[in-house]
C-alpha cells in the first residue's frame, strides 16, 4: 500500500471511529425511561445534520490535497505523447527514467478511450482520451520494469486487443 493510500485509510479510519463514539455517546445519552418529548426531534435532526456536516468536511479536509488532478505539468517532466485509435496505442518515446515526473500528452484520433497504466495486474492510474481534446496525465515511476496500458473505455469490437508498453529504466 503506497503512502498516500496509508493515509486516506487512516483518515476515513479515525472518521469512523469519531462517527461511532459519537453515536454510541448520544444514543447513551438519551437512553433515558422518560416519555417521548415530541417537540425534541427536530432539535435532534438539526444536531445529527451538523455531526454529518462536520464529518464530511473533516474527510474532505483529510484528504483534498492527495486527489491526482489538477496538477500542472512540472518543468523538468519528460513528455510522452499518446494517441489512440481503435485498436491501438501509440506511444512516444517507449521509454522513461524512473524518479522524474512523465507527462502523458493523450488524444484520440476517433472514439473516447481510457488510457490506464498497469504494473503487472496493479493499477496505476488512468485518464480520460477524448477525441478533438488534449488531456494530460502525470506520474513519477519509482520502479523501473515494462509498464502496461489497456483501454478502458469499450472502444469497439477489438477493445480487448488495445494494449500496449513501455519501459521505465532507472
Amino acid at each position: 500500500m503506497a503512502g498516500t493510500d496509508r493515509l486516506i485509510l487512516i483518515a476515513y479510519g479515525v472518521a469512523v471511529i469519531l462517527a461511532a463514539a459519537l453515536t454510541v455517546a448520544l444514543w447513551l445519552s438519551t437512553g433515558s425511561r422518560r416519555p417521548t418529548n415530541t417537540e425534541r426531534p427536530p432539535e435532534r435532526e438539526k444536531g445529527w445534520l451538523v455531526i454529518d456536516v462536520a464529518i464530511l468536511v473533516a474527510l474532505l479536509a483529510a484528504t483534498i490535497w492527495f486527489t491526482p488532478y489538477g496538477k500542472s505539468t512540472p518543468s523538468d517532466a519528460q513528455i510522452v505523447h499518446v494517441t489512440a485509435q481503435q485498436f491501438f496505442w501509440q506511444i512516444r518515446p517507449d521509454r522513461v527514467r524512473a524518479g522524474v515526473p512523465v507527462a502523458f500528452e493523450t488524444t484520440s484520433k476517433d472514439v473516447n478511450h481510457g488510457f490506464g497504466l498497469y504494473k503487472g495486474h496493479r493499477f496505476i492510474a488512468q485518464i480520460q482520451v477524448v477525441p478533438g481534446t488534449s488531456s494530460t496525465l502525470v506520474h513519477t515511476f519509482h520502479q523501473p520494469g515494462t509498464y502496461t496500458v489497456l483501454c478502458l473505455e469499450f472502444c469497439g469490437v477489438n477493445h480487448h486487443g488495445m494494449i500496449a508498453s513501455f519501459r521505465v529504466t532507472p
